[in-house]
């Protein structure tokens, strides 16, 4: 008989810190970790610019949350959730700055090794993603709103996680 998994979720932050509002995936789960109070089931991680690296990581979660910046349409700061499986039906939706492997290129790996975990991706539209550590203002003002994106879509994965007051 075949053991269960354990529900365990995993906040993913995905960017080059380096090129401005390229790293607003990486801040925005680093907001949520520091705003957030959350269980143990609930892992949040800075993965950078890491591509397959990242493999070694999710193939322990049953549900992930990729925080990334993406090019589409849109104004700079708008938040897209985007569920799981219309990840791949997106061709407009990409991810807006050369990391090692792309985040559709991860995931197809991890299903061709068997991994299937629930997905979601709040992806941000950036503004600059030229050389420098500062996040442009748009971007700023939607860090907070990308962090509740992530508790929200915790809930809808059965998760739970509050904002912690002052």
């Amino acid at each position: 008989m075949a053991r269960k998994k354990r529900k365990k979720a995993l906040v993913l932050g995905i960017g080059n810190l380096l090129l401005k509002d390229e790293g607003l995936g990486v801040r925005a789960v680093e907001l949520f970790k520091r705003d957030y109070s959350f269980g143990p089931e609930v892992a949040c991680l800075d993965g950078g610019t890491s591509g397959m690296g990242l493999l070694t990581y999710i193939q322990d979660y049953t549900h992930i949350i990729i925080v990334d910046a993406v090019r589409a349409e849109g104004a700079p700061g708008t938040i897209l959730r985007v569920p799981g499986e219309k990840l791949n039906s997106l061709p407009a939706l990409k991810s807006s700055s050369a990391h090692q492997i792309g985040v559709k290129d991860l995931l197809e790996i991890a299903r061709f090794q068997g991994l299937s975990p629930e997905l979601a991706l709040i992806g941000i539209i950036p503004r600059d993603i030229s050389a420098g550590l500062e996040l442009t203002p748009e971007i700023q003002k939607a860090l907070p709103l990308a962090a509740e994106a992530i508790r929200q879509e915790l809930e809808k994965f059965g998760f739970k996680a509050e904002e912690r007051r002052p």
